[in-house]
């Protein structure tokens, strides 16, 4: 059973619907879904993107304010020979599928520049903000419960006892949220460069919720010693329990045991759990604006985030449930930290971007370290291009490859991220001298994994889809 809760922990890492790494969302406003490629930005997402850069803005108040909506659809087609006697099953082969909804992933940010000084606060979803739901559970799961036919057939040999048919019902969700804020101030050494330094505040908030129950098994038995079955669907843990009885009183002490153990493990469970926790990272930046070019660099230091476990009334008195989420234990979530460098230049009314992220994932303690996913960090690549095709309307585009550094082998349905390219494009509009609109998309695409485990006997191919639309206000005073 340890397996229930450790599936809603993992879901909960991958509940994200974001550009970046395994940990970090990227886009942090409508401008970087129609651009990707932000990091020499002069629009009031500097504040994220090129804080240093923040002193090249015109003297004033900048404003920021953003929101964006991110579907993804995460599909597992398992093949495994249990899954044959599934009731409701169709053969070996069957899809599990999981959806992820971010409906609200707000942002905000502010510049007062003067001079050769600027002060900046931030406000954003740095991580997560989805929440992921599997209906009809996961397959490494219900395999789990799927051999439980066979191993009752296997064990019931010498008493007269098997099955063929199993039937479980399972839903899983988990949430995660990690909330930065930040703030800081920028200094423009000379005329064409500057500095900047800040502080962000990390504020974890994760939920997991959902049940393991009506696990059913059909176990005919002729033994007039055993418990009289006749085939029919019945609740798996009560016969487990007085089989395990009866096997008892016959003097079979260690095979009761065992089959007491099954009994545990195919009752039913209910998982409430939320955690909690924060941290405080510093944030340094480098910036260059030289005519028709400019250049950055910014590293955020890892998020160094511990949280606070406080499980719900059932689960905390679930010995399974509590005995993984143990309620005001503390568990690592960190943040990798995240090396930015970004290059620009005008060419016309055409702005060219390129940009690189490495992000330090070898050195974060978190889920996807402490399951064995982790083999090296992941670097991005992006570029993007802005065309001012008037006074008022800009159009843009961008792309971004992302690519992980993990181990293939320990992929599952619980943590798959793959390889992938995203696509942004989108326009703006100067509505007055004081207001832009921004408008954004973005797709992500990542790559097919198929996981053939023989020595197990399933194979299960595993892929996904990602959609994020986007709106924001840029002001200026």
């Amino acid at each position: 059973m340890k397996k229930l809760a450790t599936t809603l922990l993992l879901l909960a890492t991958v509940a994200s619907a974001s550009a970046g790494g395994l940990m970090t969302n990227t886009n942090q406003s409508a401008a970087f879904l129609r651009s990707i490629s932000r990091g020499t930005s002069l629009d009031p997402d500097a504040v994220y993107h090129n804080p240093a850069g923040t002193v090249f803005m015109a003297d004033g108040w900048h404003l920021g304010i953003n929101n964006q909506m991110a579907w993804q659809n995460r599909q597992t087609e398992s093949t495994f020979a249990g899954f044959a006697q599934g009731v409701g099953n169709d053969g070996p082969t069957k899809t599990f599928k999981g959806k992820v909804s971010a409906y609200i992933i707000p942002s905000f940010h502010l510049v007062w520049k003067k001079n050769r000084w600027a002060v900046m606060a931030g406000m954003g979803v740095n991580g997560g903000g989805g929440t992921v739901k599997y209906a009809d559970g996961l397959a490494s799961f219900e395999r789990r419960y799927a051999v439980l036919p066979t191993a009752v057939t296997k064990f019931g040999e010498q008493f007269g006892l098997s099955a063929d048919r199993y039937a479980m019902n399972m839903n899983v969700k988990g949430t995660l949220l990690t909330f930065a804020v930040q703030a800081g101030v920028a200094y423009r050494i000379n005329d064409w460069l500057s500095v900047a330094a800040q502080l962000r505040l990390g504020i974890v908030a994760n939920a997991y919720k959902g049940y393991m129950k009506d696990i059913r098994i059909n176990p005919p038995c002729s033994n007039p010693l055993l418990p009289p079955k006749n085939g029919s669907m019945i609740p798996a843990a009560p016969f487990f329990q007085e089989v395990a009885d009866k096997l008892q009183q016959m003097g079979m002490t260690d095979l009761a045991k065992e089959v007491r153990t099954n009994a545990d493990s195919t009752g039913d469970h209910y998982l409430d759990v939320e955690q909690s926790g924060t941290s405080l990272s510093p944030v340094v930046a480098l910036a260059i604006h030289k005519g028709k070019w400019d250049a950055t660099i910014k590293y955020e230091f890892k998020m160094p985030t511990e949280a606070k476990i406080k499980s719900g009334a059932v689960s905390a008195k679930d010995d399974v449930v509590n005995g993984i989420f143990l309620d005001g234990a503390k568990v690592k979530s960190e943040t990798p930290a995240l090396l930015a460098v970004a290059v620009s230049r005008w060419c016309g009314p055409v702005k060219i971007s390129a940009e690189w992220h490495h992000f330090f994932d070898k050195d974060a303690d978190n889920s996807f370290k402490q399951n064995g996913t982790v083999k090296g960090n992941t670097n991005e690549y992006l570029i993007g291009a802005e065309w001012r095709i008037s006074d008022r309307w800009l159009v843009s585009a961008g792309y971004q490859q992302t690519c992980y550094d993990l181990r293939s082998k320990n992929y599952s349905d619980l943590n798959f991220v793959t390889p992938s390219f995203t696509v942004g494009f989108g326009a703006a509009y100067q509505v007055s001298k004081c207001l832009r609109l921004n408008l954004g998309t973005m797709s992500t695409f990542y790559d097919k994994v198929t996981n053939d485990d023989q020595k197990n006997g399933f194979k299960d191919v595993y892929y996904r889809t990602n959609s994020v639309v986007g709106v924001g206000l840029d002001f200026k005073f």
